[in-house]
């Protein structure tokens, strides 16, 4: 048994415990260590989901889903049903490239979401499934040429 100057030499148990308390001592250098690497971003994830790409052009084109025609204010209860379509309807868009959601409008007993891409015809061919399957259904959807369009092509239910 070998004493280290300025210690007791450590028999049996003592010795036992000692190593462990120095493996206990390397795991929490190791864990520390291992918890800075992270904070200081040297760990990588995987996305949950792969990021939307942009369109290559401006994008001025677009389609306005309305849900409306009601006598009272639009329920908020319809709206949160709306969700998953409306994520439906985003993803439609985004992932051939074609454009994505641009955001919503509530008032006077309507619900109008907004859609923006590069051609308005194109993304309703790709939104007007989704609508289809919708929990509420959609009054009329305006395709307009850009954003002022004082002439947009609307579209109704019956046709």
């Amino acid at each position: 048994m070998v004493a280290l100057p300025g210690r007791p030499a450590l028999v049996g148990s003592a010795q036992r415990s000692a190593r462990a308390r120095l493996r206990g001592r390397w795991a929490l250098a190791a864990l520390a260590a291992l918890t800075a690497a992270i904070l200081a971003g040297c760990a990588t994830t995987a996305p949950a989901a792969p990021a939307a790409q942009p369109t290559d052009s401006d994008g001025d084109q677009w389609v306005v889903v309305t849900f409306g025609g009601r006598d009272e204010q639009f329920d908020l209860a319809l709206m949160d049903s709306l969700l998953e379509t409306e994520l439906a309807a985003d993803e439609a868009l985004t992932a051939p490239g074609i454009g994505g959601i641009d955001g919503n409008e509530v008032g006077d007993g309507v619900y109008d979401l907004y859609f923006v891409g590069d051609d308005a015809g194109e993304m309703w061919d790709a939104l007007e499934p989704v609508f289809a399957a919708a929990p509420v259904p959609w009054t009329t959807v305006e395709l307009r040429s850009s954003l002022d369009d004082p002439a947009p092509r609307v579209l109704t239910r019956e046709g």
